[in-house]
């Protein structure tokens, strides 16, 4: 690892803001000015951990804010995956709380301070996240039941689907299962406590895992609605994935029931999956345009997630 920053003895901080960035150069300058005059506010320092990228974003961001005292860089040569960047990125922290927040998001104006103050509202928690939108402002689901196949089948099913917590009142502050992890504040001693994030988890479901395992510790993990952020959701995992990332959802679903299910979870997760993308696969047929608006429908984007689903050669 290297790092650089703008000052040896950077002034002392009680937060430190964490975001991995690999060839974000489309996202993470907006981010950094959305967050650039709320951090002397919070007390809160800038660390960008570029995993490895090949597109000058990281030298770009660091011309801009090089001079900054809340501003540092610290770089891998080789992309680690979120997993273990994240836990990389904060080895060495000191600060009570780290924030660890998506290339591909925009804060707004006092939405840090405002989810800072929820999790402080909580001594119980290890953990909160704040209502994410879509960058027209709408509300983008920002909170979830752990995916045992029961939860997944109640938010998949219209008649059950409001008593999910994805698709739930998001107007309330409330403890949940686990929240997206596109922008989460975390206590550094809980997440020590539990061995950070499982690098097992390249991509995608890492956050969830985390969570389940702060539950199972008896910690909480609070949803602040009070705080907003924009979410490009996909942003930071199309520059290495391409555009079907949501794919790459199906493993880290699998690893997660795998680890913490019983027998039959997994097996369960196959197959109403498998029922749900045949649903779309016919649907796209019977309404080509369906397919042609949303790829989900199309018969080469369900192949392929049933191809993800039963490849047992994933099975580690």
């Amino acid at each position: 690892m290297s790092a650089c920053g703008a000052s040896s003895a950077r002034r002392r901080s009680e937060v430190a803001v964490v975001t991995l960035n690999f060839n974000g150069a489309a996202f993470l300058r907006p981010m950094i000015e959305s967050l650039a005059p709320q951090l002397t506010s919070a007390q809160a320092r800038l660390i960008v951990f570029d995993n490895g990228s090949s597109d000058g974003s990281d030298r770009q961001v660091e011309e801009l804010f090089g001079s900054e005292e809340w501003f540092s860089v610290v770089r891998s040569p080789v992309n680690l995956g979120f997993a273990a960047g994240a836990n990389a990125a904060m080895a060495g922290l000191d600060e009570e709380i780290v924030v660890l927040a998506n290339s591909d998001t925009v804060f707004r104006p006092g939405s840090l301070s405002a989810l800072l103050d929820g999790l402080r509202r909580h001594p119980g928690a290890a953990l909160a996240g704040p209502k994410l939108l879509w960058p027209d402002g709408s509300l983008q689901p920002s909170m979830r039941d752990f995916p045992f196949p029961w939860a997944l089948l109640k938010e998949h099913l219209p008649v059950l689907s409001r008593s999910s917590a994805k698709h739930s009142d998001h107007a309330a502050e409330r403890r949940v299962d686990w929240v997206v992890g596109a922008v989460m504040a975390i206590r550094t001693e809980a997440f020590r406590r539990v061995g950070g994030f499982d690098t097992d988890y390249f991509f995608y479901h890492e956050e969830t895992d985390l969570q389940y395992r702060f539950r199972r510790a008896g910690m909480d993990v609070w949803f602040i609605p009070g705080s907003e952020v924009v979410h490009i959701e996909g942003g930071s995992a199309s520059a290495l994935f391409g555009r079907e990332t949501t794919l790459r959802y199906i493993s880290g679903k699998l690893r997660f029931l795998r680890k913490h299910g019983g027998p039959l979870d997994a097996m369960c997760f196959r197959l109403l999956m498998s029922v749900m993308h045949l649903g779309r696969a016919a649907a796209g047929i019977v309404r080509p345009r369906k397919a042609a608006e949303d790829s989900r429908f199309s018969r080469g984007y369900c192949s392929k997630a049933l191809m993800e689903l039963w490849d047992f050669s994933s099975r580690k």
